[in-house]
């Protein structure tokens, strides 16, 4: 495939709250998109910094929308602290997070009792100040911050919310200590999701709505980066960017009109 901008892309990287979809509605056109996409055999990943819903969740969520996805094409910040906490092989941890996202978790053991590590993600409107203090007692006493993303804001279908990144900024002020984190903009996050497309980097490009979160980190790893004026999109926002978009699309029902396919 070619851009009008005459740049070779074989992949997609697609962010998936403010891109395929606001809340629980779908963003007008995306559905037949992608549904385009996979009738064209064209790779894409799904990635998201969603903490409230396990990868089985979001499939559920889309499938209620009409999007028919394997549940091998998402992969999300809890799916990826998951491969970390292997990889580093946890014993033990506590869960600050809500939903379903707990049954990603389920191989490791949790306790309240000395966790080797916190897993923070947003907690929404179960974020209290006992919650908060607990966690901050647990990391005094030794736990390691695991944080599930640190985004600033979300949107949410009555106007934007404070994300999972206000905690874990707090947190880390009051304990003085850094948080390891997992999911968007982090460059390790980006390499699994391309080690998963099974493309060079140069020959991807991610489609998102966060500028510092899919732009600004795509970009870093040396993808081709298409912004969206949908979800959490603000002119404002794109003005003092340091990352500038590549191309910008109206929504991502637009694609097909960018790409000789």
């Amino acid at each position: 495939m070619v851009t009008q901008h005459q740049r070779v892309v074989n992949g997609f990287l697609i962010d998936l709250d403010g891109v395929l979809y606001e809340g629980e509605t779908a963003i007008p056109g995306a559905v037949d998109t992608l549904h385009f996409l996979l009738k064209k055999q064209i790779p894409f990943l799904l990635i998201t910094n969603t903490t409230r819903k396990s990868r089985f969740g979001i499939q559920s969520k889309l499938q209620r929308m009409g999007f028919r996805i394997p549940l091998e094409q998402i992969f999300s910040a809890p799916y990826a602290a998951v491969q970390w906490l292997r990889a580093h092989q946890a014993k033990s941890l506590y869960l600050f997070v809500r939903g379903d996202v707990f049954r990603e978790f389920s191989e490791f053991k949790s306790t309240l009792y000395k966790p080797e590590y916190i897993v923070i993600g947003d907690m929404g409107e179960d974020l209290t100040y006992e919650r908060l203090n607990q966690a901050f007692r647990m990391v005094m006493g030794g736990a390691r911050i695991i944080a599930l993303q640190k985004n600033r804001f979300w949107k949410k279908e009555d106007g934007l919310a404070i994300d999972a990144g206000a905690i874990v900024a707090a947190l880390e002020y009051a304990t003085r200590k850094r948080a390891i984190v997992i999911g968007k903009p982090r460059r390790e996050f980006f390499r699994q999701a391309i080690k998963r497309l099974g493309l060079p980097a140069e020959k991807i490009a991610i489609i998102g709505d966060d500028l510092e979160a899919d732009i600004q980190g795509g970009a870093r790893v040396g993808l081709f980066t298409i912004a969206v004026k949908t979800g959490k999109f603000r002119e404002e926002d794109l003005q003092r960017a340091r990352v500038k978009p590549d191309l910008i699309l109206g929504t991502f029902a637009d694609l097909p009109k960018l790409f000789k396919f």
